[in-house]
């Protein structure tokens, strides 16, 4: 059975409770792929144009959701943010990262992946 994104979210506020900074990197990564995973859903279920030209596959998605012309910009722009937060917790271990990072960056990511769900529950009917 493969994994969905409100599992990775929960992982990501449990790995919060663990209490130390290692974890709550961890709890900022998990958070952030459940976005990824949940945006690649929705770009793929709004028929969203992919720029073959853009090198990483999460620029990819991100330019998916800025270069639309649907009002999803915003979207794209804080899928970037987080993003960018993601790579702070996994690449930048001399900043630190605290409780208070990884709370707001679950609960960011889980306003987006509910409005993911609201703009694709809206095609599927």
């Amino acid at each position: 059975m493969s994994v969905c994104s409100d599992e990775l979210l929960a992982l990501a506020e449990n790995l919060i409770e663990a209490n130390n900074e290692a974890s709550y990197r961890a709890s900022v990564s998990r958070s952030y792929y459940a976005l990824y995973h949940e945006a690649v859903i929705a770009a793929s279920c709004l028929s969203l144009p992919e720029e073959r030209n853009i090198k990483t596959t999460h620029e990819r998605l991100i330019s998916r959701y800025t270069a639309s012309s649907r009002g999803l910009s915003a979207i794209g722009r804080s899928l970037r943010k987080q993003k960018l937060m993601r790579a702070k917790a996994d690449y930048d271990i001399r900043d630190l990262i605290t409780s208070s990072d990884a709370k707001l960056h679950v609960a960011i990511t889980r306003q987006i992946v509910s409005d993911l769900r609201r703009i694709t529950s809206k095609i599927a009917n």
